[in-house]
């Protein structure tokens, strides 16, 4: 039996040919950016990837989850978040290789650890895949890798303005207690020379446990040598409470010692404060409560999404000029630049953050920024960080000190 074909037919099944076609591959489909994003959600670090994540997801809320590239070409960017669950540099390590191999991103971001950015240097640069690091602070890391850019500080850019500030204002003689680990010994150190050369002289040193809670013997011993400020650096929550509750408890406070502090003070952490920290001195890149239009957008929009949970941190302003600089690498270079692209973009560049302006050192591809000293006020019956200093665009001082070993 011979099959006719009718017209009708086949103008039915082409019909249908197309419209899969159409269906299955549209010509119009933005392409799409993956970006692995690396931190903890779990763990003793555990605020960290949901401050990281919540800041993303305000910032494309806001701007979109597509980009248009060079040729006006559309680009999806997916985050890909995975749990470093406060482990080790392997955990981080094996999480990026899964994502390169098995995800295939194009980007990878977060790290809220040093030993976590730094385990990922040798793999970034092999696969020749760009990593913004989130917050990681310890002054070498940019080195590791020419894939490597910073967008959150160092702590040599906290400690070297706070020593310089004290010996500026009245403050004779400081007593340091830190924690004992990488962060807490450049703090130390940055600290001490920066305090020194402003003609302040150091009148003790102590390190602690990074997990001590129990400081009645090194407030002891502070008290004894009768200092005009206490400078330290601890881990933000269970030790840096505990260190508080000692000096005042032990009378440093009622003997008018001062004291100096880092991100320990941060609006996330201050709940947990008494009025005891009135008067309290700290520094850091990104005061909260600034009256910045862009810090205003970022945290309505936070609070709009998040409710309670969206108070905004150093986690959050770093995520959120992170993805500032990669929407603008991709406006420049597309979805399937080589990653030196993506990083020679940034360097360089000048843009508006939440917490003022900022920059990409093009020599070493860390951030250049704003230092802020800050008094802790009672204001409106809410403990509040106050801005009595401004410290302008602010390079790493370790950076400045090994440029020759670069």
């Amino acid at each position: 039996m011979k099959f006719i074909h009718h017209p009708s037919r086949r103008i039915v099944l082409a019909a249908a040919t197309a419209a899969f076609a159409s269906f299955a591959a549209p010509a119009s489909a933005a392409e799409v950016f993956k970006i692995g994003l690396i931190a903890s959600y779990t763990g003793a670090f555990a605020t960290w990837g949901t401050q990281f994540q919540n800041a993303i997801e305000a910032f494309q809320a806001i701007n979109g989850k597509t980009v248009k590239g060079p040729k006006g070409e559309e680009i999806e960017v997916q985050i890909v978040p995975r749990d470093a669950a406060s482990g080790g540099p392997e955990k981080a390590k094996q999480l990026a290789e899964e994502l390169i191999l098995r995800e295939k991103v194009k980007m990878l971001a977060g790290f809220e650890l040093s030993p976590h950015a730094m385990a990922i240097g040798g793999l970034a640069t092999e696969t020749k895949i760009p990593v913004v690091i989130m917050n990681a602070a310890t002054a070498s890391i940019t080195r590791g890798s020419p894939y490597y850019v910073r967008t959150s500080s160092t702590i040599p850019q906290w400690a070297a303005p706070m020593g310089k500030w004290a010996a500026e204002n009245g403050i004779k003689k400081a007593y340091i207690i830190t924690s004992d680990y990488a962060p807490g010994n450049d703090a130390t150190e940055y600290f001490d020379k920066a305090f020194k050369a402003g003609g302040g002289e150091i009148v003790g040193v102590a390190r602690t446990p990074i997990q001590e809670t129990n400081f009645a013997v090194y407030m002891e011993k502070a008290l004894q040598a009768k200092p005009d400020a206490i400078y330290m650096f601890q881990p933000g929550g269970s030790p840096s409470i505990a260190f508080v509750k000692a000096y005042v408890e032990r009378g440093l406070k009622q003997a008018g010692i001062k004291l100096l502090g880092n991100g320990e003070f941060a609006e996330l952490y201050l709940p947990n404060f008494g009025d005891d920290v009135v008067g309290v001195i700290s520094v850091n890149h990104y005061t909260e409560t600034n009256k910045l239009s862009e810090n205003k957008v970022m945290r309505d929009q936070l609070t709009k999404m998040f409710g309670a949970k969206g108070v905004t941190d150093i986690a959050s302003v770093a995520a959120w000029d992170g993805m500032q600089m990669i929407y603008m690498a991709l406006r420049e270079n597309g979805a399937n630049a080589e990653g030196l692209k993506y990083i020679d973009s940034m360097k360089g560049k000048e843009i508006r953050s939440p917490r003022g302006p900022i920059m990409i050192d093009p020599q070493e591809r860390d951030i250049i920024q704003n230092i802020y000293i800050r008094r802790i006020d009672k204001i409106d019956g809410k403990l509040t960080n106050t801005d009595i200093a401004t410290i302008p665009m602010v390079k790493d001082q370790w950076k400045i000190d090994n440029a020759a070993k670069k």
